[in-house]
């Protein structure tokens, strides 16, 4: 209901009610008089009948004007009021009120318009800061993507929760719209059943799961083996496997953790390559490779053949004859060495395809005692082992092949308590599964070669042998001499006897701080703003600075060091730092040293303030100059300019006048007692680079403080500075 319709309906309410409490009021008195006063009263109101009822209603009106006043210049403009300030706040910041009421409703009214401007102005501000910070993150996002565009790999990076936050164009072309097969459970299938499976379409992007295009086994394998080394401290975290994306092609995945500071686990890289390509040409290397050295040996065999039938018939000459015998001997014999050595050096070159990394042959049985648990559900004890080699080895396909055994031996024997353990031998690595009952034959183990790694819902799309080929393993069966009654399948893995250092992938560990070795703005300055006064504090670069002297007299007194950190963008940039120590030309006194902690021997060689201050100069080059008691660091630079002609022209504002700009009922402006009020900790007090960075961390406090009470740009930061009482100190 609007205000008039309400103030309708009270006058007429309070004319009603006015009239009805008239008329019993009058009915109960006239009943109380006598019949004399009755009459008495009777002939004063025909007497005065025209002045009662004038007085009456003049009382009664004013009553009414008195009330419409109250209710116009008040109640009205109050609830107008609130809808007013409500449309400024949550509409439109320009809007003005206008209403009319009373004086103290017209001085509210101004008061509230006079807070609207200031919102609109803060708002404003605030939302160029945004879309300049929204503008600055589309910059560095563009550049980041065409970096991530051009590289050769596929990369993604996830959360710790496995969801993607970034991936390239490469990881794109290998894993959008996959279609995979899911079984009634929900999960995805090697190999599975199309009377239990059906097909589904899968989505690489943004906020979506790593597991629903990755086998999450896969995935939380490498996870498993990266927070182990990572709780170890091994050098080589990294985590590595292979999987098939689609169209059939089989990748090799790098996992890299981020860490935070403090090594805790953020999320992971990881970095594909396409291998299917190279493992084919690998394999049809390897082919021709066999079948050349099965011809060298051949011919080899055939030569030693005919000088073994030319030595039982001999039909030359004797010297002759053994002297050519001889050599054919030697030269066959030294043929097959050569052949036999830079055929297995090319072999063993070749395999640089397959994920192989350093495990110790303990973390491999124990992750194969786990899946074992997980996954057969059998029962797998592991006996202690002989020594704890290294292996070069894709630990997840190594897993599987494992498992794959048990798995066979269980389906061909069905035993069901199983046994582990490892060895070392020569240069070997034995890993062997043992179990009580019937043994395997050979020929039962041969078959397994061309069948594919599938067990339960874990696999990968190549068979056995291949594997095996990849690893440089073959499988045997073996008598267990200890035990006697046991059979055993022994694994055989050549020994790894280096740990290379130099060739691990570092792990990216997130700083603390983002570092700022460059600002992407940096790429289109047009230099020094032709007119700073007007420019936002919030978008101005500053340099924040300290000096420490040989005494507080600039006239006299000598700097002895000088320390700076920069400030762009509202951040403090702390590798870019400015920090030197300057030989004065004179002894330190002992009472300043108290203070600074610099003795006259820590400056004796360093270089003079000719030296220096030119460094420094064009460190702040294009900056604004921001200090603590900024006057008398200005004067001690001053006082340098006749012997280096190095002049400070740089604007400069003042924490110590600021502060008492924002909070001038505080009597004091140290920087201590500043970063008390402001939750400061101060860090190298009485030293130029920690009064530096202190005061740069204040500033950055500051910055908001002033916006709250309308200063925003450096003109008004510096005409507020000069009204300051502090402003008058001269050095």
């Amino acid at each position: 209901m609007k205000s008039k319709q309400k103030f309708g309906w009270f006058a007429g309410i309070y004319a009603v009610s006015g009239a009805l409490i008239i008329i019993i009021v009058t009915i109960f008195l006239w009943q109380q008089l006598s019949p004399p006063e009755k009459q008495l009263l009777g002939n004063v109101f025909s007497q005065y009948a025209l002045f009662i009822l004038t007085a009456g209603f003049l009382l009664f009106a004013g009553f009414g004007i008195l009330i419409e006043w109250v209710f116009r210049g008040y109640i009205i403009p109050i609830n107008s009021l609130s809808e007013e300030v409500e449309l400024i706040y949550s509409a439109n910041p320009s809007h003005r009120i206008t209403i009319e009421g009373s004086r103290d409703i017209k001085h509210l009214v101004d008061q509230i318009n006079t807070g609207a401007e200031r919102y609109e102005t803060l708002k404003n501000n605030v939302s160029k800061q945004i879309n300049s910070a929204m503008a600055e993150s589309e910059k560095e996002k563009n550049i980041l993507a065409a970096i991530m565009a051009e590289l050769p790999e596929a990369v993604l990076i996830c959360n710790r929760e496995g969801q993607v936050i970034l991936y390239n164009t490469q990881a794109k072309r290998f894993f959008n719209e996959q279609i995979v097969q899911i079984d009634k459970a929900g999960n995805s299938t090697a190999n599975g059943d199309p009377a239990f499976t059906f097909e589904e379409k899968r989505f690489l992007g943004i906020g979506r799961s790593i597991f629903e295009l990755i086998d999450k086994h896969v995935i939380r394998h490498a996870l498993d083996e990266m927070h182990k080394r990572l709780h170890r401290h091994d050098a080589e975290v990294v985590s590595s496997f292979v999987l098939t994306a689609k169209g059939n092609r089989l990748l090799r995945a790098e996992t890299v953790p981020i860490l935070t500071t403090r090594r805790k686990f953020s999320g992971f890289i990881i970095i594909f390559h396409d291998i299917t390509q190279a493992l084919r040409t690998e394999s049809r290397t390897e082919f021709l490779l066999h079948s050349f050295q099965d011809r060298i040996r051949r011919s080899a065999a055939s030569i030693k053949s005919a000088i073994g039938i030319m030595q039982e018939y001999p039909e030359m000459d004797p010297v002759r004859y053994e002297r050519l015998t001889k050599i054919i001997q030697n030269e066959s014999t030294a043929l097959v060495h050569v052949i036999q050595r830079e055929a297995g050096e090319a072999f063993h070159q070749d395999r640089k395809q397959w994920p192989l990394v350093p495990v110790s042959a303990s973390d491999l049985v124990e992750a194969f005692r786990k899946k074992a648990i997980n996954v057969l559900n059998v029962a797998l004890t592991l006996e202690k082992g002989k020594g704890n080699e290294w292996i070069r080895v894709d630990s997840y396909s190594m897993v599987l092949i494992l498992l794959f055994l048990i798995d066979r031996i269980i389906k061909i024997i069905g035993a069901v308590e199983f046994f582990c353990s490892f060895s070392t031998s020569d240069s070997f690595v034995h890993i062997d599964i043992s179990w009580e009952g019937q043994a395997l034959k050979l020929e039962q183990m041969r078959t397994w070669e061309n069948q594919e790694l599938h067990i339960g819902r874990e696999g990968l799309p190549l068979y056995l042998k291949e594997v095996l080929d990849h690893h440089e393993a073959e499988i045997w069966p073996y008598c267990d001499r200890e035990t006697k009654i046991r059979s055993c399948l022994r694994l055989y893995l050549p020994a790894y006897k280096s740990y290379p250092q130099d060739t691990a992938r570092q792990v990216t560990v997130l700083p603390e701080d983002r570092p700022e070795f460059y600002n992407f703005d940096l790429f289109h300055q047009q230099g020094q703003h032709p007119d700073l006064d007007d420019c936002l504090l919030a978008d101005l670069p500053f340099t924040v600075f300290d000096t420490e002297t040989t005494g507080l007299n600039p006239g006299v007194d000598r700097i002895i060091s000088i320390g700076a950190v920069r400030i762009i963008k509202l951040r403090m940039l702390k590798e870019e730092c400015f920090d030197a120590l300057v030989n004065p030309e004179r002894d330190i006194p002992a009472e300043t040293t108290k203070i600074h902690g610099i003795k006259t021997d820590m400056v004796r060689f360093k270089p003079g303030i000719d030296k220096v201050l030119p460094m420094f100069h064009q460190f702040v080059t294009n900056t604004i100059l921001v200090a603590h008691n900024a006057a008398f660091d200005m004067r001690m630079l001053q006082t340098c300019e006749a012997k280096t002609g190095i002049k400070f022209i740089n604007p400069v504002l003042d924490t110590l006048l600021l502060s008492d700009v924002i909070h001038p009922e505080h009597k004091s402006h140290n920087l201590s007692d500043i970063a008390g009020r402001l939750g400061v900790e101060v860090l190298g007090r009485h030293t130029a680079m920690g009064d530096a960075t202190t005061t740069a961390t204040l500033f950055l406090k500051m910055i908001p403080l002033l916006g709250n009470i309308g200063i925003y740009t450096l003109k008004e930061a510096r005409d507020a500075s000069q009204k300051s009482y502090y402003a008058r100190f001269k050095f």
